[in-house]
């Protein structure tokens, strides 16, 4: 008598395509940056041709148009501002500061809160601007 065999059906193990996909899912997201806005305050920057690549953690300190100063989306009056930056500051090495100024706010502000930044004791103040 001839033995018959049981053939399985063939059949594709989907456990390791799944570890798989799971794997390149948490690789991209750990590998992803992640853009956080600088202030929540939008600003009309000024345009200008030639610059620099912007600090990585710098700083921001926003001057909108009427002259208000911002930090991190919150109006400061200038003494809070002189607060807040010696504190951050006191934690970075490099000491870099990036000012935002509206293109519209009066050249006389600009210089004041450029005042409260050197005061605070800013190595460097980097002026944003549009390329």
């Amino acid at each position: 008598m001839a033995s018959r065999r049981h053939r399985r059906e063939p059949s594709i193990n989907l456990a390791p395509l799944v570890d798989i996909v799971f794997l390149l899912v948490i690789f991209f997201m750990v590998t992803s940056t992640f853009i956080t806005p600088e202030t929540g305050l939008p600003v009309d920057l000024p345009q200008a041709v030639s610059g620099e690549a912007r600090p990585a953690g710098a700083p921001v300190v926003a001057v909108a148009a009427d002259g208000t100063a911002y930090w991190q989306g919150k109006s400061l009056a200038d003494d809070e501002l002189l607060g807040k930056l010696r504190g951050a500051l006191a934690k970075d090495q490099v000491g870099t500061v990036i000012l935002r100024a509206d293109r519209k706010t009066p050249h006389g502000r600009v210089v004041q809160v450029l005042d409260i930044i050197r005061r605070a004791g800013a190595k460097r103040v980097a002026i944003a601007a549009v390329p």
